[in-house]
Order: C-alpha cells, then sequence, then structure tokens
C-alpha cells in the first residue's frame, strides 16, 4: 500500500492508465495474430501456385530448352534449377508448407509423396554468422528474410529445384506499434488528467467548505447543483452547518441571557446585604463574594457577545498591532518587549485579534512577571511567541486550561482575577482565523504561547523593546 499514490484523483489516472494500456497491448497482440496468420496462409498459397506453374511448365517443355527456361525465370528472389538430382540441404526438416505445395501440384502431377517432394525453409544465407544473424534479429521483433527450398522430381524422373525468397515473420512489437501505444497513452493521460479533475471538483468544494466551517459557523452555504449525489451530499452538509449554527447560537444566547438575568438578583443582594445587622468584617467577605460573582456574570456576557460577534474580516498589520498591545502593557507597568522579523500581514477582524494577543501578554506580564514577544513568518503561516518567566503550568493542565471557566489554583487569588475564559476565547479567535495556539513549559523555567497564523503577506521589519 505504501507504493500507491497518495491522492484519490492519481491512483484513479493510474487505474485508467494500466488498464487501458494493458487493454491495447493485448488487442495489439491479437489483431496482429490474426493477420499475420491470414498473410502466411495468402503468402503460402502464392509461394506453392507459383511453384506448380514453373513445375508444369519445365516438365511440358523439351529437354533442350529446359535449362534455358529455368535461367529465363531466375530473378534475386526466385531461382530454379533443373537437372538429374535435387539441388537441396542435406539434413534438413520438413515445413508445413508441404502439405500446401503438394495440394498445388495436384492438378498437374497427381498425388505426391515424400520421395517425389521436398520442402523446407531456412535463413536466405547456409553460413553459420548468418545463421546467428537472422536467430538474433527473430528474438529482437526485427523482419528476417527466409528461403523456402523445393525439389520436385518431374516425370521423367529428373528434378525442378525452386529456392525462393519469403519475408520472414514480422514481430508484433513494431515501431508502428510501439508508436500507437505511446499515442494511446499519452491521450489517455491527457483524458484522465481533465476527467478526474471534473469529477472530483465537488470534493475540492467540501473540503474547503469544511475549513471554512471550521473557522466560521457563519460561512456560506455550498451550492446544491451538479449531479444527483453531489446535490444530496451538498443538502446534507448544508443541513449539518445549520444545525451546528443554530447549536452554537441557542448556547450563547442561553449563556448570555443566564448572565443578564443573574445580575438583577446579584444586585438585590448587595443592597441587602449592605442593609444587615452584622459585623463589618463578615459583611465585607459577603460583599466581595457577590463582587466576584458580577464579575463572572460579566465576563460571561462578554464572552457571549464577543462569539456572536459578526466583526468584518481585513488586512492587520500584526507587527503594527503587536508593538501597540506591548506598547499599553509597559504604560500600564508591566514589562513587555517585542521583537520581529518582517512586515506581518494576516487577514482577519482586528478587534478579535487585538483581544487574543492582549489576553496572552496580559497573562504573561501578570503571572509571569515578563512578556516577551517574538514573530516571525514561516512555513506559509505567521508564528507568534510569548514568554515569560513565571512557574509554568504542570503538563496534567497545559489543555485544560483553554476549557471555559477552567482556573488554575493560583488564578483564583481575587487581587489578580481570572475566571476562566481567557484561553478559551484566545483558542476560540486563533481558530476561527484558521490558526491554533499551544502553550508548552520553557526548559529554563515560565511558560511560552506559541500562536500559528495563516500569511497573508510579508516585507520588512526590526526590533522594538
Amino acid at each position: 500500500m505504501r507504493l500507491l499514490p497518495d491522492s484519490i484523483r492519481t491512483r484513479t489516472i493510474l487505474v485508467l492508465l494500466v488498464g487501458l494500456t494493458v487493454s491495447h497491448l493485448g488487442s495489439t497482440v491479437v489483431y496482429s495474430t490474426d493477420r499475420e496468420v491470414a498473410l502466411a496462409a495468402a503468402s503460402e498459397h502464392l509461394y506453392a501456385e507459383r511453384v506448380a506453374t514453373l513445375a508444369k511448365l519445365i516438365d511440358a517443355s523439351p529437354l533442350p530448352l529446359r535449362q534455358p527456361l529455368t535461367e529465363a525465370v531466375t530473378t534475386d528472389k526466385l531461382q530454379v534449377s533443373w537437372g538429374d538430382e535435387m539441388d537441396f540441404p542435406g539434413a534438413h526438416r520438413e515445413d508445413g508448407r508441404w502439405r500446401v505445395i503438394g495440394e498445388a501440384l495436384r492438378p498437374y502431377f497427381g498425388e505426391v509423396d515424400h520421395s517425389r517432394l521436398h520442402v523446407a525453409v531456412v535463413p536466405a544465407s547456409h553460413s553459420m554468422a548468418s545463421q546467428w544473424l537472422a536467430a538474433f534479429h527473430l528474438l529482437h521483433g526485427c523482419p528476417c528474410n527466409l528461403q523456402l527450398d523445393v525439389a520436385l522430381r518431374l516425370k521423367d524422373a529428373s528434378w525442378a529445384n525452386f529456392h525462393v525468397q519469403v519475408p520472414g515473420p514480422v514481430s508484433t512489437w513494431s515501431m508502428q506499434s510501439l508508436l500507437s501505444t505511446l499515442v494511446m497513452v499519452a491521450a489517455t493521460l491527457v483524458l484522465a488528467i481533465w476527467a478526474t479533475g471534473w469529477i472530483l471538483a465537488p470534493l475540492a468544494s467540501f473540503t474547503r467548505a469544511a475549513e471554512r466551517l471550521g473557522m466560521d459557523v457563519n460561512t456560506p452555504a455550498l451550492p446544491e447543483d451538479g449531479p444527483k449525489e453531489v446535490r444530496a451530499a451538498s443538502h446534507a452538509f448544508n443541513q449539518m452547518q445549520q444545525r451546528i449554527r443554530s447549536f452554537v447560537e441557542d448556547r450563547l444566547q442561553m449563556l448570555a441571557a443566564i448572565s443578564h438575568d443573574l445580575r438583577t438578583p446579584i444586585t438585590r443582594l448587595r443592597l441587602r446585604t449592605e442593609q444587615l445587622p452584622i459585623p463589618g468584617t463578615e459583611q465585607q467577605k459577603m460583599l466581595s463574594d457577590l463582587d466576584e460573582l458580577e464579575q463572572m456574570v460579566s465576563a460571561s456576557l462578554d464572552f457571549a457577545k464577543n462569539e456572536a460577534a459578526e466583526e468584518p474580516s481585513r488586512a492587520i498589520d500584526l507587527a503594527a498591532l503587536l508593538g501597540s498591545i506591548c506598547d499599553d502593557a509597559e504604560d500600564a507597568g508591566s514589562k513587555a518587549e517585542f521583537d520581529w522579523e518582517s512586515r506581518l500581514v494576516i487577514h482577519g477582524r482586528p478587534l478579535a485579534m487585538k483581544r487574543l494577543f492582549s489576553n496572552l501578554v496580559d497573562n504573561a506580564a501578570r503571572y509571569g512577571h515578563s512578556a516577551r514577544v517574538k514573530a516571525t513568518a514561516q512555513d506559509g503561516a505567521i508564528e507568534v511567541v510569548i514568554e515569560d518567566d513565571g512557574p509554568g503550568i504542570p503538563l496534567d493542565q497545559l489543555e485544560k486550561v483553554f476549557k471555559p471557566f477552567y482556573r488554575l489554583d493560583h488564578s483564583r487569588n481575587k487581587g489578580t482575577g481570572g475566571m476562566g475564559l481567557g484561553l478559551a476565547t484566545v483558542r476560540s479567535i486563533a481558530r476561527a482565523h484558521g490558526g491554533d495556539v499551544r502553550l508548552e513549559n520553557r526548559s529554563e523555567g515560565g511558560l511560552r504561547a506559541i500562536v500559528r497564523l495563516p500569511r497573508d503577506g510579508e516585507g520588512k521589519g526590526g526590533t522594538k523593546s
């Protein structure tokens, strides 16, 4: 299986090419065999009739005229001789043409047997070198001239000898057949490439639609056209997309509604707590809990609003955006520095991108004491790395922290805040733009956040701290 091509299109082209080539070669063999059999039968009868006619003419001629007659009919491809003895190879194997020549001689000489008629086929030259050359030609499919030797004893017991040059067998794999095969392969390859591209175009559309759906559930629906099977698959895909969109919208609306409705009872509890006749310390603890609860409700409502927002996408200079975020962190008293290698252009939602990297820089500055941001363009993507000098995250929680409302123990401190939605928002935004984010602990201590986003442009840049 490892030898097979990886794509459906290449496999289909390979199957068509191999199948049609084998079929063409088989048809060529069958056609050539039938043609050779027909031509061989026709040539056998032609040579037999020629030998029979000349033999009758020699037998009917007076003795003094026979020698001049044989010399008159002798040509380059037909040598005829007459004498008291036969001119025939001493060691030979009778050829199948004996029967055909005997049938042609019957009207003139009656039934002939092996004592009167000898037939053999040998290479045109009887030398050993020529025989080896003929064998070489036959093995490699080259035509090789053969010689048909016939010795016939006439009615007066003299012998008429015939040496006829006949074409040898022609190989099936001639230059024309090979050229025909190459033309067939080329034509099949061109048509297969076009046909497979046409047939697999809907599959490519499904692939792109699935990628868009993974980034945005509000992506336009697939057109429901083409063959019946494609229309059915497009309709099923659009229905699935509609159900996913409804599911997400229902959950976001439910979260927003719950968060919104909780604000009123929280406010009433705050007012009643402030009016309770209890010691100040206990009252302050209760108010702090209500503050934290209100922050959670506000964060949940903001999360739902952000997920439901339909901000238009446009080109963003990521280097300028990251530099601005680091400047804001510096102005707020945090330690943040930014280093970039080139102009970084992506296509996305500006506010969402700012929220993504602001959350990561704020987390690094807040929990890791500093934020070092580096952005590079590589492998068709832009990679942004944010490092800090904090305690890091346990290995078994590197993925859990991306879940909504999941918080590490040290982030539950009321002074530092943290509702457990920051990293969930970061990953949601990154994946909505066709990228992703992951966390890893640095060997020298601290945490490293790596964000990869599709790359739209490149240019020149520098370093900023």
